[in-house]
């Protein structure tokens, strides 16, 4: 079974994506603990990573950067559209 960690700090979002991918077979793992979430995703080893860009504490992109230094683990990128 895949497994896809979900980075999202707006609860109905994280929830949402959860519960989609879990009807969709997949092994979800909500990542709540953002100052600390590359180390925790580089520990996990997903097949894949949801990322959101606009996090609190921590930017998604430095999360992002952090990961991509220590691991070849796949990041999709999610971000609310900017006007």
């Amino acid at each position: 079974m895949k497994r896809i960690a979900v980075v999202e700090d707006e609860v109905y979002m994280r929830e949402e994506l959860c519960d989609m991918l879990q009807k969709d077979g997949y092994l979800v793992e909500a990542i709540t603990e953002f100052e600390d979430a590359a180390r925790l995703l580089a520990a996990l080893r997903p097949d894949l990573v949801i990322l959101d860009l606009n996090l609190p504490e921590i930017s998604g992109f430095q999360i992002c950067q952090e990961l991509k230094n220590k691991t070849a683990i796949p990041v999709l990128v999610l971000t609310p559209e900017i006007r």
